[in-house]
């Protein structure tokens, strides 16, 4: 699970972050089996920036203490320039933040010091606090379920559409200041890739789990002041219950696999709690 980590590190500056993703399937459920298999291999990428000041408008740098969606912080970014790209040449198909026709998002979720069972991460890290970012790709849209349909900005569910995210860990000692970004990368990283598909109601049909490694580059990506498309935050929001600490708080999880990645909220069989419709997306 450790990151093969090829760029120094030490003393690098807030800037945009291309990661260079490889990795291998380590389960798959759902609609993406049998396609996806246990042992098939990936690549990608997935672009982001440590410049807070680029960052849109629903960034929250406040925790959320939400049971089950609980973050340091976290911050969206404009779609193009900042994006993922997958490739899975064995089933083979790709996945892109930037589709035509589908207005997609990058998210960065902060988690300083936060505790983990070994259950949160199916048994992939041990019961620990840990310290680790999450870089989120999603094509999906954003609903509404709560009753009487309004919600509150994390309370959008993800629908229609795919998501995965390349999960960073570190030891507690890594994040010193958990309302920014964290410019550098822990020394020893260990890397997970997650997957989740959802349906037009918002149900998760598919997951697929993943070990990874990464070498890191910055990306000649332009500087951009904060965007204003309102439509980012219900969605980022919604990130962090999708989260690996999202919670296991009852509803079962997809019936293959063992990962234990996919708790699901007691409302619905959903990976993220219920959110509302961003306009933008629907």
């Amino acid at each position: 699970l450790a990151a093969v980590l090829v760029l120094t590190t030490g003393g690098a500056q807030a800037a945009p972050r291309t990661f260079l993703v490889t990795g291998t399937i380590a389960d798959a459920e759902g609609t993406y089996a049998p396609a996806f298999a246990t042992g098939q291999t990936f690549s990608g990428t997935f672009v982001h920036d440590t410049d807070e000041a680029n960052a849109g408008p629903g960034s929250i740098t406040t925790p959320s203490t939400v049971p089950g969606h609980e973050f340091t912080s976290f911050y969206e970014f404009d779609v193009p320039p900042y994006g993922v790209d997958l490739s899975f040449p064995a089933v083979p198909t790709t996945f892109t933040t930037s589709p035509i026709g589908t207005v997609g998002l990058v998210g960065v979720v902060v988690n300083d010091n936060l505790p983990l069972t070994a259950e949160d991460t199916g048994g992939l890290l041990p019961a620990g606090t840990y310290d680790w970012i999450e870089i989120l790709g999603s094509n999906a849209l954003g609903v509404c379920l709560e009753p009487g349909g309004e919600c509150e900005p994390d309370e959008i569910s993800p629908a229609d559409g795919e998501e995965w995210t390349l999960a960073i860990f570190g030891d507690s000692a890594w994040i010193t200041d958990g309302s920014v970004i964290p410019d550098d990368l822990p020394v020893s990283p260990t890397v997970l890739v997650v997957g989740f598909d959802y349906d037009a109601s918002g149900n998760e049909i598919g997951a697929v789990f993943a070990t990874a490694s990464f070498s890191v580059s910055a990306p000649a990506v332009p500087a951009l002041g904060p965007i204003g498309i309102g439509f980012l935050v219900f969605l980022l929001a919604a990130f962090a219950a999708q989260r690996l600490r999202r919670g296991r708080q009852g509803g079962g999880r997809l019936p293959a696999g063992s990962l234990g990645l996919t708790a699901h909220h007691p409302k619905t069989t959903l990976i993220l709690p219920n959110r509302c419709q961003s306009p933008s997306r629907s």
